[in-house]
Order: C-alpha cells, then sequence, then structure tokens
C-alpha cells in the first residue's frame, strides 16, 4: 500500500467538523485493506477566514510509518472544545480529506481568540488540528 498520499494535499477550500461517534468504525483499516472511505455525514462546515493551510510529514518510527497531519486557519464560527471530533477538509482540487476517525487517539485542538477591533472588526479564532497516525489523512471516496 502506498502511504504518499500523506504529503500529497493541494491548498485548502473547506474545513467541517464531525463528531467522531458519527463516523463508520475502522476507517483506516479498511483504507489500508483498498475499501474506498466514505464520511457518511455532512458534518458541520466553517466559513474560514483567510486562507487555511495543511501540512503533512511521514517519518519512519519503530520500523512503521507514521503520518503527522496539521492543519491551521481562523473562523468566525464557533468550534467545539468539549468533544471528540474528527475534521474532513476540501482542497482546492475538490478532493476530500479526512484528519481522525471514530477511534482514538482523536486530534488535537488547538484554539486560539483574538479581540475584535474597537472600529467593529469581530474577534476571530486561529484553530491548529494536529493528528498523528498511521494515515493520518484518509482520501475520501467522491
Amino acid at each position: 500500500m502506498n502511504y504518499s498520499n500523506c504529503n500529497k494535499m493541494p491548498g485548502i477550500i473547506a474545513v467541517r467538523w464531525i463528531k467522531a461517534a458519527q463516523l463508520s468504525s475502522h476507517l483506516m483499516e479498511k483504507f489500508i485493506a483498498g475499501l474506498p472511505i466514505a464520511i457518511g455525514t455532512p458534518g458541520n462546515e466553517l466559513e474560514l477566514v483567510d486562507a487555511a493551510s495543511a501540512s503533512s510529514l511521514t517519518s519512519v518510527e519503530n520500523n512503521g510509518l507514521v503520518c503527522k497531519a496539521e492543519l491551521e486557519f481562523k473562523t468566525l464560527d464557533t468550534v467545539p472544545r468539549e468533544e471528540d471530533i474528527a475534521w474532513a477538509v476540501q482542497d482546492a482540487d475538490e478532493n476530500w480529506w479526512l484528519i481522525g476517525t471514530r477511534e482514538r487517539n482523536y486530534p488535537t485542538v488547538e484554539i486560539s481568540t483574538s479581540a475584535g477591533t474597537p472600529g467593529g472588526d469581530p474577534a476571530v479564532s486561529t484553530v491548529k488540528v494536529t493528528h498523528t497516525a498511521k494515515i493520518a489523512l484518509l482520501p475520501v471516496a467522491r
């Protein structure tokens, strides 16, 4: 199985969060077995402020491949803090990718919020999602 997809994500044009419990079980194992991955739920789309970015790094640890994916974006929307969530992202080629699955380990989410300006600019949250797994970016079937 070629895991090089981990490094091939162009610019991000859409971000959605999904409660991990709403996803099918064992999506990573299904992908490794050659089965197409479907999300099965529309998720909750966030309005992006500025361009979102994603990066990934594939490394060898303990004689196995490990992929670390990072997603960073700014939004005016509220991002859930207390739930185990996965992330669906759409790239500039209109492909969807899943960061996180129903099973642990879930993506780590850091949220920092800056106050708006007195002139009326709204408060913006900067969200950084980090996920480390055998395959951190699962391609979603069209």
